[in-house]
């Protein structure tokens, strides 16, 4: 028997949680994949597949949540009054309410929740009440009808009138419900507004940071404040957009605290990987390329640069065609005496590193004195 009991609470423990589990297996694969693209693909031609896909699979344990607990309101909405009217007359035979539904469980007549009443009817013969396991069946599930049927239901229980025929009244009232589709279809259409009006929202900050970012400078100076500022400043605010759209989430559904949590880190992750995506990367030669532009403009002959990310080689050759120098050189910092005989024109990565740069100017060449940070 032992063995067969521990199947039973692993069981319930699945069906209690599987949405969870869903969503935790989809964002953990998505999350692997994305870092599997960044670590492995960085500079593939795929990489941008593999990103977007991954972001898919990170998605897709909620996108399967919701067209679960979709079909199951739709069949809740056409087959739970009858459920209710066939258990009230199994009841009236059997006079034993877990008896009545292990019966009509058997039967699979009720189309998508059939699995949720032969749950119902193992937790009901474990010894729990009807309302508590509809309670328990309906957080997953999330149905006004139910909800209904359970306030009825402990109103009834403590009259006179027969178990049976408390049954068979509740599944005459559900009619009563269906009446309200039209409602509960006009706050599902704001609900999905709020949604939608949060990623045009977050796409229109997109495009404003790929507009303006690039009149800035990826390094702090004196009189300009840095590219890297502005796609922060850009990001808190769809952060800031996420929360407030969250919190409209969960007025018109009605929800508990928790999902307001839910929303906002479901949006937390969408916004930051939207940002990680879109928005330009502070890479060492195009940080030197601003940083030689720059340069050339001013009266200063030299800049300093530090903790710059080195994700490619950096060669001199793109930097003079971006800038107009006639030459670039490069020394590390350490044969800095040795002067341009020991420079060199290309500064070869097999990994990331950072860089400290120190750019003199020399006219229309420069040299590019560099270490690795400490």
């Amino acid at each position: 028997m032992k063995p067969k009991k521990t199947y039973k609470k692993i069981d319930l423990f699945f069906y209690k949680n599987e949405y969870q589990i869903l969503e935790f297996s989809g964002i953990l694969s998505g999350l692997l994949i994305i870092a599997i693209a960044n670590n492995l693909f960085y500079q593939s031609n795929i990489y941008y597949f593999l990103f977007f896909f991954g972001l898919v699979v990170g998605s897709l344990g909620f996108i399967i949540e919701y067209l679960i607990k979709n079909d199951k309101k739709k069949t809740i909405e056409s087959e739970f009054s009858y459920f209710l009217a066939d258990l009230g007359r199994e009841y009236k035979k059997t006079n034993n309410i877990g008896v009545a539904l292990t019966n009509l469980s058997e039967s699979n007549f009720y189309g998508s929740i059939n699995r949720d009443i032969k749950k119902l009817a193992n937790k009901v013969s474990w010894g729990e009440t009807l309302e508590d396991s509809l309670k328990a069946m309906n957080e997953n599930i999330q149905s006004k009808i139910i909800d209904h049927c359970l306030s009825l239901l402990d109103v009834l229980k403590n009259t006179s009138v027969s178990y049976d025929r408390i049954l068979i009244n509740l599944s005459k009232d559900t009619s009563i419900f269906k009446s309200e589709k039209s409602t509960e279809k006009y706050f599902e259409n704001l609900f999905l507004l709020s949604i939608i009006f949060y990623f045009v929202f977050v796409f229109m900050l997109l495009y404003i940071d790929f507009i303006i970012s690039r009149q800035f400078l990826w390094f702090y100076t004196a009189e300009s404040i840095t590219r890297l500022f502005i796609n922060n400043f850009l990001l808190y605010i769809s952060l800031l957009l996420s929360l407030f759209t969250s919190f409209v989430m969960c007025v018109i559904k009605q929800r508990k605290p928790l999902y307001f949590f839910k929303y906002a880190t479901i949006f937390f992750i969408i916004t930051v990987i939207l940002f990680q995506t879109f928005t330009p990367k502070p890479d060492a030669t195009e940080i030197l390329v601003d940083g030689v532009a720059y340069l050339k403009d001013i009266e200063d002959q030299t800049l300093t640069i530090e903790r710059t990310i080195g994700i490619k080689s950096i060669s001199s050759r793109e930097i003079m065609e971006e800038t107009g120098a006639t030459m670039i050189h490069f020394i590390k910092e350490e044969e800095k005496a040795c002067g341009l005989e020991c420079a060199k024109y290309t500064i070869i990565l097999e990994s990331i590193h950072f860089f400290d740069f120190e750019i003199e100017k020399r006219n229309t060449e420069f040299i590019i004195y560099y270490r690795i940070s400490r």
